[in-house]
């Protein structure tokens, strides 16, 4: 088989062939490179989603603590207005994010509130409904009436008996702290995060619709709030390539993080175009060197083996080329010049004695 192939097609082959082992070596690396340069970009910006979730978590188990110490004193239990309302304004003044924590009874009529205004009715508010229905914990995220802002209000029963519930502890508080986790938390060049409550209603958001105009903006057809949890996805949004992250944050809400792709794996994406440059400048010099090799030892031995039909057949004249070569090649072309000086003499002596 390797009879049939011609010399230069051997060298060439052989050259290159000698020169790939290596160069694949090198392509597997950047690919291994390639995957771990990935798997940090994820993983930081799934750490970043846990430590904005984290920081969301522990705001919302401050502020149940707060309420369930409260709903666990006899004040509370027996229903004793007058003695409530001292430690609603204690417990108000202990965090200084909430507006305002209050008392109602079974029938949603408030009695008793921490900042002394008159006492209405509540039974329409839906964390009010949510615990007369028999959940541990209602709430709602609603915008405040004196200040455009979001306010999350929840509600847990007062119970004086296991099962028996008394009236309901109700405490709104200004998201104006998630806010600045939300705001503030700046993932590389491009990346930020925003919150949607329960209602995939938006309550906090870092970028440029950081300033929420006194609404909650419905955003339950964005991409990202129906993709797994905890999972890196990239999803073409608004006309360009973003990767994303959500986590399940507080009281049913979603905590989105996202970055721009070439943001994200900017230093993934250049070295890969490094190396991509690299493998094809490498594999054209190995090419372009084995041409040059291969035809600097083929070309030689062909024009040889022409000149050796033609002194045969005693039809050359002139010089062998080659012969200064250093070279195995040179040495062939001398050795052919020395056959074609004997052969000439011999047909010289052959005339003559003919």
């Amino acid at each position: 088989m390797l009879q049939n192939i011609k010399i230069f097609q051997k060298i060439l082959f052989s050259c290159f062939f000698v020169t790939a082992i290596p160069l694949a070596g090198f392509i597997y690396q950047i690919s291994v490179n390639g995957t771990e340069q990935k798997n940090i970009v994820e993983q930081n910006l799934l750490q970043s989603a846990k430590v904005i979730g984290g920081q969301i978590d522990s705001w919302v188990d401050t502020n149940l603590n707060n309420t369930s110490l409260l709903a666990s004193m006899d004040a509370f239990k027996n229903m004793n207005a007058e003695a409530q309302v001292p430690m609603l304004k204690a417990a108000k003044q202990n965090l200084e994010w909430v507006s305002l924590i209050f008392v109602k009874d079974p029938l949603g009529d408030a009695v008793a509130r921490s900042d002394g205004k008159p006492l209405q009715n509540y039974s329409d508010r839906e964390y009010f409904r949510q615990v007369i229905a028999g959940e541990k914990m209602g709430q709602q995220v609603l915008i405040g009436k004196l200040k455009p802002v979001p306010l999350h209000c929840f509600a847990i029963p007062i119970e004086k008996t296991i099962g028996q519930t008394v009236g309901i502890i109700t405490q709104c508080s200004s998201l104006a702290s998630i806010s600045s986790y939300v705001t503030t938390s700046k993932i590389g060049n491009s990346g930020y995060a925003f919150l949607v409550d329960s209602k995939k209603r938006l309550v906090a958001h870092g970028g440029e619709r950081s300033k929420l105009l006194g609404k909650l903006q419905y955003v339950g057809e964005h991409p990202a709030l129906k993709i797994t949890e905890n999972a890196v996805s990239i999803i073409n949004h608004e006309g360009k390539d973003r990767v994303f992250v959500t986590r399940s944050v507080g009281p049913d809400w979603t905590l989105v993080v996202q970055q721009d792709y070439d943001d994200a794996y900017e230093n993934y994406l250049n070295a890969k175009i490094n190396a991509i440059a690299l493998i094809v400048i490498t594999a054209i010099i190995t090419l372009l060197s084995s041409f040059l090799v291969s035809y600097n030892i083929s070309s030689p031995i062909k024009e040889l083996t022409k000149i050796t039909d033609l002194i045969s057949k005693n039809a050359f004249s002139g010089s062998v080329i080659g012969q200064d070569r250093k070279d195995e090649v040179g040495e062939l072309a001398k050795a052919i010049s020395r056959m074609a000086k004997t052969i000439d003499i011999a047909i010289r002596r052959l005339k003559k004695l003919g």
